[in-house]
């Protein structure tokens, strides 16, 4: 006699409760890590004008040693400017200015260029004229310019030594950091602030490297 046995094949798969614990759990996870992943982002933001003056902070206090001259990084309410050390008195109307040398010795180089590709010296049995001093002298002065601008979403705080408060830039303050020959500066700290995101550093007066940072979101 011939048996036949029939064997119930066991389905595999999850049951509805099962799906929605899983969909509930990662509705969860996701919820935890967006504000984490947008607070990250709103710091880096805020990091970026900080590791840019960190950049400059850098070129200029080697452009002040290497050279023996003074040099300086002026901040006022469009972020930062550095330059060859020329007023303690100026303003940011000091560096419009020294932009303005710099376009006009741009296109006068220009044309003695293109002048001397043609075979004509402009300067040929002529000595220089007071003008042309005086563009020699703003062009030594500039051989190095560079500023960081911020856009209007960006508000930064500064604090040298002696302040007890920190002042806020976007009130048309103008403050000046000046770097020695000798690579000394003042000890100088900075906020940014962008998008309710904060990053805070403070400068070492003898290295000009980052002493010490910190970033937080509210």
């Amino acid at each position: 006699m011939k048996i036949q046995r029939h064997h119930r094949r066991r389905e595999f798969g999850f049951s509805l409760v099962e799906i929605v614990v899983a969909l509930a759990i990662v509705g969860v996870m996701i919820a935890i890590s967006v504000p984490s992943i947008d607070s990250i982002r709103k710091e880096k933001l805020a990091r970026e004008p900080v590791t840019a003056l960190a950049k400059m902070v850098r070129e200029t206090r080697k452009r002040a040693m290497s050279e023996g001259r003074p040099y300086q990084i002026a901040f006022d309410s469009r972020g930062f400017h550095t330059a060859r050390f020329f007023s303690p008195y100026g303003k940011s109307e000091e560096f419009d200015q020294l932009q303005r040398d710099l376009e006009v010795i741009a296109q006068e180089q220009e044309i003695i260029e293109a002048s001397r590709a043609r075979g004509i010296d402009l300067n040929a049995g002529a000595g220089p004229t007071e003008a042309q001093q005086q563009m020699e002298v703003a062009r030594e002065g500039m051989t190095y310019f560079e500023k960081v601008e911020l856009p209007d979403t960006y508000s930064y705080k500064l604090r040298f030594y002696g302040d007890t408060d920190w002042v806020d830039m976007t009130t048309g303050e103008f403050k000046r950091w000046v770097f020695q020959p000798s690579g000394m500066l003042d000890p100088m700290q900075i906020q940014v602030q962008s998008d309710n995101a904060f990053f805070e550093v403070e400068f070492h007066p003898l290295t000009g490297d980052v002493k010490s940072e910190s970033g937080w979101v509210e």
